[in-house]
């Protein structure tokens, strides 16, 4: 029997752990390509994890100014996700060039908040003419959640 995400989560014992686990679970859940967790340091974004369900190197090591990134930086201040595709006639170019660049089709743009903040993001990628839906944010958002609960939790036992 499989485990749920929130069980699967709550078995990381290191924040990078569950972190970790968090990009794998969306990854699969989601029926991507790949997921990638970067955090938030002033108006700089820098890759921390990632999973692709090919071993590819995604963004590991890199940095993004925010302001480079107008609709990154709206998720992460108005902690809402955000979709972005190829697809789409009115896609953000900032975005629309980044994907091209890592060679992926659409995206789902998730805030993680952590004690009420956004701490860092999750970018799930997509190949192919198949976007991602509300339905999938919605799937997503509960991991994450889930996700920042358990981040959460560790900070408290290790404060103790």
């Amino acid at each position: 029997m499989a485990l749920s995400a929130a069980e699967t989560l709550e078995r990381e014992t290191t924040v990078p752990g569950v972190l970790k686990a968090t990009c794998v679970l969306l990854t699969n859940e989601l029926e991507a390509d790949a997921c990638n967790l970067s955090r938030v340091v002033g108006q700089l974004l820098v890759d921390l994890c990632e999973h692709s369900r090919h071993g590819r190197r995604i963004q590991l090591g890199r940095g993004y100014l925010l302001p480079d990134f107008p609709l990154t930086q709206e998720v992460i201040e108005g902690c809402e996700p955000q979709i972005v595709s190829l697809l789409d006639a009115d896609v953000d170019q900032s975005e629309a060039e980044l994907l091209r660049d890592l060679t992926f089709d659409s995206l789902i743009m998730l805030p993680f908040v952590v004690e009420e903040d956004c701490w860092g993001l999750f970018e799930v990628y997509r190949e192919g003419t198949t976007a991602f839906t509300t339905e999938d944010v919605a799937r997503a958002t509960a991991i994450t959640d889930c996700a920042s609960a358990v981040v959460e939790a560790h900070q408290r036992r290790s404060a103790a």
